[in-house]
């Protein structure tokens, strides 16, 4: 039984760390503040990951994709070709960022470096808890890339779509309270453009007050594309 505790009580304290380092990176690298990035790109070698990780996300994923609505990703094969070429231009990052889905989806090294933390929170804490505890806490820090991989690209289609398309399990969670939760979370956060509800694993932005709660507005506009209300 105690094995069992500690696993339990591991799960709850990674899903609190994962949950805390989501929202904070979230808020300050992929969706950083104007002056930050001008900062950063006054010094663009030693700030390279964040401001690639800031340019597909932000820039791309918020900016020249999903600008119609939230499950619209391009309005046209013209605006899709027009992306196409800012990205190839970039190189090699603009190549992972169409391997993504155009940062639809973490892929390649943007899922390593988005995966990082909480690798490096993981191995942390296994110098220093019962190895059931680790274990637990490993797994639970491993949500956000998680559901960044499998789940966020649902969020950007209509509840009815992904039932239909996403595989069964994947199917089975957006079907949970908890997910149905997520996919009106996830429309907030692009609705006003990164400046709240960062999380994917829930709990984090209520604390740091980073919520914002959508009005009757929102809800029509979420009910029109045929996002979960229930």
């Amino acid at each position: 039984m105690i094995v069992v505790f500690y696993f339990l009580t591991g799960l709850a304290v990674g899903y609190f760390i994962g949950s805390f380092i989501e929202s904070i990176l979230h808020e300050y690298v992929s969706d950083a503040p104007a002056p930050w990035v001008r900062a950063w790109r006054r010094h663009p070698r030693l700030f390279r990951v964040p401001l690639n990780t800031y340019f597909s996300h932000h820039v791309i994923h918020h900016h020249q994709t999903f600008r119609r609505n939230h499950i619209t990703q391009f309005d046209s094969p013209d605006q899709r070709a027009r992306v196409d070429a800012v990205l190839l231009a970039r190189g090699r990052h603009g190549r992972i960022i169409m391997g993504g889905d155009y940062a639809n989806r973490i892929h390649a090294e943007g899922g390593f470096v988005f995966a990082l933390p909480a690798l490096l929170s993981a191995s942390i804490l296994s110098l220093f808890l019962p190895a059931a505890m680790a274990i637990g806490s490993g797994l639970a820090l491993m949500l956000p890339p998680a559901l960044s991989y499998w789940v966020h690209p649902y969020l950007h289609r209509s509840f009815a779509d992904g039932q239909k398309n996403a595989p069964a399990f994947v199917a089975f969670l957006l079907r949970t309270k908890y997910m149905k939760a997520v996919y009106r979370n996830h429309f907030m956060h692009h609705r006003y453009d990164g400046t709240s509800n960062y999380n994917l694993v829930l709990g984090a932005d209520i604390l740091r007050k980073r919520v914002r709660v959508p009005s009757s507005d929102d809800i029509r506009a979420m009910a029109e594309i045929g996002m979960p209300l229930d």
